[in-house]
């Protein structure tokens, strides 16, 4: 499969997976979203001071784990250690190999010095055509020779900027996501995925302006209203 063609057919996102079942960003979160019929899933990755990709959203471990462990500080053998109930911290390579080209990955980078090694991972791991880097940082993905996807939370909107980089996918907060922006993204030939959408009145109205995915943390639901 190729990430850019699933998006030409409109996508459901899972959020860190399925979040809304399961706890985010691991790998019974993104089996849940592909499960519950998920085109494509999005994960956060931070690097392990041994140079691990690892998927998490925080720094530290403590929202998500109950522990205040820094993964960034952390080595990869201290970190995979770390469990809640039967729960762990998967590595990106993991991920990878457990979506096996079944759905698209989003795969954003949260600390742009990290984006060399997320690249070289999903390269590793065979997953370039079906997996994508995001970032709200552009320094992120300057030099990523793979598909690249700007994240956006401010107006007036990045569609130009996203452009300029050499972006395949623009990623506005929902509110951002306007008919207007969304046309101006086609025109210039990006895709365009608004987050994080769990109403189903926001899904709708994405959807009617022509957007090509929503990324939500409540798969099952968004992909019933949207079908």
């Amino acid at each position: 499969m190729d990430l850019l063609e699933t998006l030409r057919r409109r996508a459901v996102v899972g959020h860190r997976g399925y979040p809304a079942r399961e706890l985010e960003n691991t790998l019974q979160s993104i089996e849940a979203a592909i499960a519950h019929g998920a085109d494509a899933v999005e994960v956060d990755v931070q690097v392990t001071a041994d140079g691990v990709a690892v998927l998490s959203h925080d720094d530290t471990l403590e929202r998500t784990f109950g522990l205040p462990l820094n993964v960034r500080q952390a080595a990869w053998e201290e970190v995979k250690k770390v469990e809640r109930g039967r729960y762990r911290v998967p590595t990106l390579r993991e991920a990878l190999e457990l979506v096996a080209e079944r759905v698209g990955v989003l795969v954003e980078v949260k600390h742009p010095e990290d984006a060399h090694i997320v690249a070289r991972t999903i390269r590793e791991a065979g997953a370039a055509r079906w997996t994508a880097v995001i970032s709200f940082h552009e320094e992120a993905l300057r030099g990523v020779d793979l598909y690249r996807g700007l994240i956006y939370a401010k107006p007036p909107g990045r569609v130009v900027d996203a452009k300029r980089l050499g972006c395949h996918i623009v990623l506005p907060h929902h509110a951002l996501a306007t008919e207007r922006a969304v046309a101006l993204a086609h025109k210039m030939g990006l895709y365009v995925v608004a987050w994080t959408v769990n109403s189903p009145a926001t899904a709708r109205r994405l959807w009617e302006i022509g957007v090509d995915g929503v990324a939500t943390d409540d798969v099952e639901n968004i992909k019933a209203v949207l079908s």
